[in-house]
């Protein structure tokens, strides 16, 4: 009965300790997984970043084709008299055409910062799950210990027999003169 009490403890520290090993395990796939979520996330932030910086090289494109425009209609003096001269007409392709690349390039930067800024905090959230698995390994050993413990105590309380003597009947007769304890002539 005492063997069985240990084995039972011994049996339960293993499955202890794989339980921990499992729960870290788990835990650490959880961390590679996040961790190639955050590559993943910062790949689409440039991929992104990228659309944005194309489109401020078209608009700075397409405001040189305007100028080109405006200085070939001058140039042929084809200028419409209401228009406005060349130069007025140029600085106001120009506003236009800097406003636009500067808010696709300042796009392409937020877009760029917010993927590294959520990549950090799924690289974060990657190391908090591996320290959650650590300490589910710590766990897991910790209760192999706590049942060898147990099982040891129990193994001590059914196999050492007791020391003491075993108590002895406090039962004492008492003498009445109804029932006494000795009768005349009888030893």
């Amino acid at each position: 009965m005492a063997w069985a009490a240990l084995a039972m403890a011994v049996v339960s520290a293993v499955s202890s300790v794989q339980k921990g090993r499992a729960a870290a395990a788990q835990a650490e796939g959880q961390a590679r997984a996040l961790e190639v979520k955050a590559d993943w996330t910062r790949f689409e932030s440039r991929q992104k970043s990228l659309e944005y910086k194309k489109r401020a090289a078209d608009e700075l494109e397409a405001t040189l084709i305007y100028q080109s425009r405006i200085n070939a209609a001058a140039g042929a003096g084809l200028m419409d008299p209401f228009s406005g001269n060349p130069m007025g007409l140029k600085i106001q392709a120009l506003d236009v055409g800097a406003t636009n690349f500067a808010m696709a390039e300042t796009n392409a930067t937020i877009v760029r910062k917010q993927g590294l800024a959520q990549a950090g905090m799924e690289l974060n959230q990657a190391q908090q799950v591996r320290k959650a698995g650590q300490s589910a390994r710590r766990s897991g050993y910790f209760g192999a210990l706590t049942a060898i413990g147990q099982g040891l105590m129990g193994y001590s309380q059914t196999a050492i027999p007791s020391t003491s003597t075993p108590p002895t009947s406090s039962f004492q007769p008492v003498s009445s003169p109804m029932y006494p304890t000795s009768y005349p002539g009888y030893k």
